[in-house]
């Protein structure tokens, strides 16, 4: 026999659990037999089992029993025609027929459309009833509606049959009854109750709606309402007050106020800069981040709450997306998302996955046009949706498809997305909200982030860098506006009262709201629900107000009775929400008992129902703040835990769902931590460590490997056998590689290479080798990896038999070429490729192509090693490895920056196009970099200029914001601005910054000194600059020293520098170029005629490679130092196209007889701190290889 408390094994005969010491078994009160928890009869003797075993409450059992009675509150509804009688007597027979059964449709079709139930049909009155046999959170106002639209449409039923002029009089009442469950039709509700409805509709006048004092409170949002006096009903002693309902303005249904009744105070101002902040996205068609933080029960929820009235009372359609964070294991990490998404196709959780699947589909055909787009978006928001798991794709990839469908959303209307309790988020859901606020263009979206301090705490960049984002932190009330608050939700609440709450409530709206709620649980019998019941002296005194949040709720779940208080309890262990059936199953009483608790805690306004029907959870219970769960969770013992986790993990395995894996897991290991010690700990564990298993695979499956990793290394300090550790090893070490945690996944991964070895398997070490030496290359330890790589070879017998040894062969042929050895990385990477190719591996061999290609480019085979890099391209285009494609246009456009910089542009734009698209923040930066560099020599600087400013508004690297600075002030120093570095001023430039960064920055004040005529300030810089750069980017500053010092007309000076551009040893078309003008100066500084020929040889290498940009250099060098205007007006023409204002004044003021000394040229220098900072006037160290593509 099992135990249900602690899951251990005991003897069938024991009635006590040998190891926790539970009840396992009760005695029949029939004939004493031992009969086990739970049975509903005895095995003996067949007598009904009429004591619950679990909690001692009694419970109606077997076939025969009386349909249950319970005390539930509901509404009762009576309506009743006006003068039927008289109407009888003037009619024929089968035209009044026709007129009741035209009454009696409406009235069924009204309440059951409304969700009520028709108790009984009396002559011409109806009867209906709202809580019962299914209670409702809004029952009254449900009512209310149902009973004016009923009055509403018997008047339109006057031409039903001539001389017919009908009308109606209803009457709603709401309270405590008896309800017999089960029961059918009438007989179902008993009680003063509904002699009180009959005698108030008996009391309505003509064509109207009274309502008692209850019902009013409850059916707030449903109608307005005027007193209509203390009432005297026939049969009664007491006068009852009545209130007369009218449809007011806002009679939407399901529009429910919930948690958020009472007056809204103290935050206008919020309010109104949140509607400031969405009328500018509409309107200028952008995407803001809000973050709104402020402590539990500060007013977060109600001031979004407010924000979608006041959107939804707007002329314009507005797409509204809410969805909420959990705070573990209850759902996936972008549960928020597929909340949103979910709703907005109209799908709830407890679909198939192939029929979201196909709702899905018709969805985007409303909001996606494009049939290409919609097709590559649907399998990627099918993963929120519980799709194939069969179908993985990269994180970016999903980010990517993700955004676009908010876009496509807002195409139609502006959207809002409100993400709640941002402090319990992972890192994945923030990273995807930056990433939305990022890259978002073009689109109306306004994205609100609800979170508690701890946010901050855990992320205190959260938000910071993003050019659109906006932080609210939510102070707490001032005594005015708490009092107004107070008083709002119970007017008469004695003065005496309101001064200690306030004095205790630290200004906390929820406080208030908790303190009004007690005192409506404690109110004196017969007041209505919601009253504003005053308490006497003596119940004042009893009322002890606790001295924080905290203990104010504690107090309230006290106060409950003894069996909702340990339902409520019981259902803290399942988190904020759950589901009815999980808290039935956990808590150990009969269904109908445990339903008809949780009704009680929804009227108590402890837990809520989600009865949207647009929202996926709907049907869903839920702590109305997580501040009464986790008191509640506190107040259980630790046995009491363990019992209610392994409860709920019990319930969970039952439903064999892998999407609840995380949520199995995190029960599991609550079971095993509140008791390791427990005898039947390790099968726990083992249970636990599988959980997690499959948890940390589905959050790999949606690119979380933070979550994947912490999941991984707690099932390996759980794990207790041996085989099984080797396994997890390997697991640990891909998702701490992929969370970015080289230094963790090569721990774990020599600790497999180790256990491999002692348990004397040699294949299976080198693949874990092969591993291992993948992240040794990726944190640039290059020669340990070789290393690594060699061994793992010793006993791979065939390179090339299966997809592992490729790989393997592939790190090889990059490990090689990243240390230089550029042959040995060619001939690796030519296996290695044939292999990919035989087996049919395209993204991998799309990959070798990339290492191939460098490999021979810096073999000196250019041509080729640049034909591989653009085969891999389009292979990667093929098979769609966005990674390789991203990868192959930044080593191809480095790498032929020297030949044909338009193409680098071209290539490196494309990519930069591609990365921006899925959302690839860090190669969108690198592209991004390479691109503008390059549209500084092809002229397209509009473009540098505006992607620049894109990126610059973001969060980014330091080193890359100064890079693109550089090409920023580069373009502007052309320009004329007359502050071209101001920017590149402002910037931070710690000690530690790159050398190949600073000799950008140098680069940059080069051409600001030469745009400024200050020739000699620009060849000294220039010369700094190229120090510390390498490859193309050193030949342009060389070619920059040495026009500057042919401008100076300093002959030797330029024969230097054309010496050491020779001496760079780069080929390619720009470079030859670059050093056939240089040679043309400095042959004119000597002989005209020849220099002649040779400035008209290079300008037409410029022409050649379409550079506007240096062939109006070389023109205007031809023209200062050859005497001859001829070809200035062609130089100054092409200056204006391209907005060279800054050059060409320069050039025109530069111009001067061939003969003669220069006049020194009036220059702008930089300041000494500029120039310090920067690295002007001293010497910078070699640059590394920062600047080498990264293979």
């Amino acid at each position: 026999m099992r135990c249900p408390a602690c899951d251990g094994e005991n003897p069938e005969s024991a009635r006590y659990c040998a190891s926790c010491g539970g009840r396992l078994a009760t005695a029949c009160p029939h004939c004493q037999a031992v009969v086990g928890l739970g049975v509903r009869f005895c095995t003996s003797c067949g007598g009904s089992i009429t004591a619950d075993t679990t909690d001692g409450v009694a419970t109606e059992n077997g076939p025969d029993a009386e349909p249950p009675a319970e005390r539930r509150r509901i509404s009762v509804l009576f309506v009743d025609l006006e003068n039927f009688t008289a109407l009888a007597e003037s009619l024929d027979p089968e035209e009044l027929r026709i007129v009741q059964s035209r009454y009696f449709e409406v009235a069924r079709s009204v309440v059951a459309r409304y969700g009520g139930t028709i108790e009984k049909f009396i002559g011409d009155a109806v009867m209906a009833v709202w809580g019962a046999p299914l209670a409702h959170e809004d029952d009254a106002e449900r009512a209310v509606r149902a009973a004016l639209e009923i009055v509403d449409a018997v008047g339109r039923l006057g031409g039903a049959a001539s001389g017919s002029n009908l009308t109606a009089r209803a009457a709603v009442a709401t309270g405590q009854a008896a309800v017999t469950l089960g029961a059918i039709g009438q007989g179902m509700v008993a009680g003063d109750l509904v002699n009180v409805a009959a005698r108030l509709q008996a009391r309505a006048p003509v064509g109207s709606v009274l309502v008692d004092t209850e019902t009013r409170q409850m059916a707030a949002e449903a109608a307005s309402f005027e007193r209509a006096g203390s009432l005297s009903l026939k049969g009664r002693t007491a006068r009852l007050a009545a209130f007369h309902a009218t449809k007011g303005a806002n009679t939407r249904p399901g529009r429910r106020v919930g948690s958020h009744s009472g007056p809204f105070v103290g935050r206008d101002r919020e309010l109104r800069e949140l509607s400031e902040l969405f009328d500018g996205v509409a309107r200028e068609r952008r995407c803001r981040l809000v973050s709104v933080t402020g402590i539990a029960g500060i007013g977060k929820s109600r001031l979004a709450w407010e924000l979608h009235e006041h959107l939804d009372g707007l002329p314009q359609d507005v797409a509204w997306h809410a969805g909420r964070a959990p705070a573990y294991g209850e759902d996936i990490t972008f549960a928020a998302v597929a909340e949103m998404v979910r709703r907005r196709i109209r799908v709830s959780d407890n679909v198939p996955p192939e029929l979201a699947r196909r709702q899905l589909a018709a969805a985007l055909g409303e909001f996606v046009r494009d049939d290409v787009e919609r097709s590559w978006m649907e399998p990627r928001l099918a993963v929120l949706l519980g799709g194939d798991e069969n179908e993985t794709f990269e994180r970016y990839e999903l980010f990517a498809a993700w955004r676009r469908f908010f876009e496509r959303v807002s195409d139609l209307s502006p959207a809002v997305l409100v993400f709640e309790d941002l402090q319990w988020a992972e890192p994945s859901l923030l990273e995807f909200i930056e990433h939305l606020a990022s890259w978002t263009r073009d689109h109306p979206i306004l994205i609100l982030g609800l979170a508690r301090p701890e946010l901050m705490e855990r992320r205190p960049a959260w938000g910071a860098g993003l050019g659109s984002f906006t932080a609210l932190h939510l102070e707490r009330l001032p005594d005015a506006a708490m009092r107004g608050l107070l008083t709002g939700h119970a007017p008469d609440v004695p003065d005496p009262l309101v001064r200690q709450v306030l004095e205790r409530a630290g200004g906390v709206p929820l406080y208030a709201v908790e303190v009004v709620r007690i005192l409506a649980d404690r109110r004196t019998p017969g007041a209505g629900r919601g009253s504003s019941h005053v308490p006497s002296d003596a119940e004042r005194e009893m009322i002890e107000i606790p001295h924080s949040l905290h203990g104010l709720i504690a107090a309230r779940i006290d106060a409950l009775p003894a069996h909702e208080r340990r339902l409520l309890l019981a259902a803290a262990i399942l988190g904020r929400r759950f589901r009815p059936d999980a808290v039935v199953a956990i808590a150990g009483t009969e269904p109908a008992l445990t339903r008809e608790r949780l009704d009680g805690l929804l009227r108590r306004e402890l837990l809520a129902i989600n009865e949207d029907g647009g929202s996926p959870g709907r049907g869903e219970l839920g702590f109305v703040q997580d501040l009464v769960r986790e008191v509640a969770y506190g107040t259980l013992s630790r046995s009491e835990r363990r019992a209610l986790h392994l409860g709920a993990a019990r319930y969970l395995e039952s439903h064999s769902d892998d999407e609840l894996a995380a949520s199995l897991a995190h029960h599991l290991v609550q079971v095993h931590q509140l008791a390791p010690g427990h005898p039947d700990a390790p099968r726990i564990a083992r249970r636990a460590v599988a959980a997690l298993r499959r948890a940390a695979r589905d959050a790999i499956r949606l690119h979380v490997p933070e979550r994947a990793l912490g999941q991984l290394e707690h099932a390996m300090r759980l794990n207790q056998v041996p085989e099984q550790r080797i396994a997890l090893l390997g697991e640990t070490a891909a998702a701490a590689r992929a969370a970015g945690r080289l230094d963790v996944a090569e721990r774990h991964l020599r600790e497999q290479v180790a256990a491999l070895a002692e348990a004397g398997m040699p294949r299976e070490e080198a693949s874990a080798r092969a591993h291992l030496a993948s992240v040794l290359l990726t944190a640039q330890r290059n020669e340990p990896a070789l290393a690594e790589l060699e061994s793992a070879l010793e006993t791979i017998e065939d390179i090339g038999a299966d997809a592992a040894s490729v790989e393997l062969a592939a790190q090889l042929a990059r490990a090689r070429m990243l240390m230089g050895n550029n042959q040995a990385g060619f001939e690796w990477a030519e296996r290695a490729l044939d292999a990919a190719r035989r087996l049919g591996i395209e993204p991998v061999a799309a990959d070798i192509l990339v290492t191939r290609g460098t490999a021979r480019f810096r073999l000196g085979q250019e041509a080729v090693g640049l034909e591989d890099l653009r085969a891999a391209i389009v292979a990667a285009e093929e098979s769609g490895a966005i990674a390789v494609e991203l990868r192959a246009r930044n080593n191809l456009a480095w790498l032929s920056v020297a030949d044909d910089p338009r193409s680098t542009l071209e290539t490196a734009r494309q990519g930069y196009e591609l990365a921006t698209a899925m959302g690839v923040g860090d190669m969108a930066v690198q592209l991004a970099d390479v691109a503008c560099a390059a549209a500084i020599e092809t002229g397209d600087w509009a473009w540098a200029l505006e992607t620049a400013t894109t990126l610059g508004a973001g969060s980014l690297p330091d080193e890359f914001r100064m890079d693109l600075g550089a090409s920023v002030a580069i373009i502007r120093s052309l320009q004329g601005h007359p502050q071209p570095m101001a920017a590149v001023d402002a910037m931070p430039m710690p000690s530690s910054t790159d050398p190949q960064v600073l000799a950008g920055l140098l680069h940059a004040r080069a051409w600001a000194s030469f745009v400024a005529g200050a020739f000699d300030e620009a060849r000294r810089f220039a010369m700094q600059a190229a120090e510390s750069s390498l490859g193309a980017e050193r030949a342009n500053q060389w070619t920059l020293a040495t026009r500057s010092s042919l401008w100076l007309r300093d002959p030797e000076a330029a024969a230097a520098g054309l010496h050491e551009l020779r001496g760079l040893g780069l080929s390619g078309r720009a470079v030859h170029a670059a050093s056939m003008t240089m040679e043309a100066g400095v042959v004119a500084l000597s002989g005209r005629e020849e220099a002649r020929r040779r400035y008209r040889r290079a300008a037409e290498a410029w022409r050649e490679l379409d550079l506007p940009f240096h062939l109006a250099l070389t023109l205007l060098d031809a023209q200062r130092l050859l005497g001859d205007a001829g070809d200035g007006g062609e130089a100054l023409a092409i200056l204006a196209a391209l907005g060279a204002d800054g050059l060409a004044a320069v050039a025109i003021s530069a111009v001067s007889p061939a003969a003669g000394p220069p006049r020194p040229a009036r220059s702008r220098p930089p300041s000494a701190r500029t120039a310090h900072r920067t690295g002007g006037g001293r010497r910078r160290p070699r640059a590394t290889d920062r600047r080498v593509p990264p293979g």
